[in-house]
């Protein structure tokens, strides 16, 4: 495997930990405790998180790559 496709499978695997944990886990606890125009902002700041942290996660990746080169 390429250098390429072991990070294509970290990101994946990230991707599927984050979005189980942060979306679908917490999520529902927003959707059960919450109605109307405060559960789509509750999901909308969740989804956001996901998005944030898998940025955090790729600019990780690159700071590697920069330090080893």
């Amino acid at each position: 495997m390429s250098e390429f496709t072991d990070r294509l499978l970290l990101l994946i695997i990230a991707i599927v930990g984050l979005g189980s944990l942060i979306v679908a886990w917490i999520g529902g606890f927003v959707v059960a405790g919450m109605s109307g125009m405060t559960e789509t902002i509750g999901l909308a700041v969740l989804v956001s998180l996901f998005l944030i942290a898998l940025i955090g996660v790729w600019h990780e990746f690159n700071e590697i790559d920069t330090e080893e080169g």
